[in-house]
């Protein structure tokens, strides 16, 4: 009687071939699906601009020197919480986005927020006392206007927001995949290990990936994807000294 199958090696055949197919495909897969998640990110933040257009005119102001801190867009200008997290790293870490929500709520009274704004008061500032290592805002704003960023995504490009050390969770997230381990890290317990320049995303981590973007998001309410720089965002400050050397060209 003939039996109908396949031998072991047909078998091991067919389990190579599919596993070479899968080496290939999952690198491409894994670059759409992260395409994807920025493509969603630049949407939150096109709500987001308009949101805080809004806010600021209610607020009796349509200048960008009234920025500040994103969260307090919510409940009355964005009434979803879900709008203020990047889709990325909510899709990575739900609990740890949970835990930072409870923990924000609880010290400021709003929900956290993974995106982060820029402060032109503070830039001013910073560029005053620094007058050789900083440009200021206004710099950037008298030559960039409307087009100058306000705010920006930066988890696609470090894996990691910034302000997890709101919550235990978000501490021990970040230390864990935000940070090369080969850098000194102050142990829990220690007076500064709370603070937010020691919470914060020092690259490469484990999630850091320089072919992904920096979203940002600029006055003018338009959301553009920055494939350049390295792991600091300076954005504002590059296209700003672009533009005055091609002014200085002329």
């Amino acid at each position: 009687m003939r039996r109908n199958g396949m031998t072991l090696m047909e078998l091991l055949t067919v389990i190579s071939i599919l596993a070479t197919l899968s080496a290939f495909l999952f690198p491409v897969y894994t670059q759409v699906r992260k395409r994807i998640y920025v493509t969603q990110c630049a949407t939150q933040m096109k709500q987001i601009g308009v949101a805080l257009k809004m806010y600021l005119h209610d607020w009796g102001s349509d200048s960008p020197y009234d920025v500040n801190y994103l969260d307090k867009l919510f409940p009355n200008y964005i009434n979803d919480e879900r709008l203020l997290v990047c889709p990325y790293f909510a899709s990575m870490a739900p609990e740890v986005v949970a835990d930072l929500h409870a923990n924000h709520r609880k010290v400021f009274g709003f929900p956290w927020t993974s995106y982060k704004s820029v402060f032109p008061i503070a830039l001013d500032q910073i560029a005053r006392k620094y007058p050789d290592e900083h440009i200021s805002f206004a710099e950037m704003y008298s030559v960039l206007g409307d087009r100058v960023p306000i705010a920006y995504c930066m988890v696609h490009r470090i894996g990691c927001p910034d302000y997890l050390h709101i919550s235990p969770k978000g501490r021990k997230f970040c230390f864990k995949y935000c940070r090369d381990p080969n850098v000194f890290i102050f142990p829990p317990g220690h007076p500064l290990w709370s603070l937010e320049e020691l919470a914060s995303p020092i690259p490469p981590g484990l999630l850091s990936d320089l072919s992904q973007p920096w979203v940002v998001l600029r006055w003018d309410g338009s959301v553009s994807l920055d494939y350049g720089g390295g792991w600091f965002f300076n954005t504002g400050e590059r296209e700003f000294l672009e533009r005055v050397w091609k002014r200085q060209q002329k």
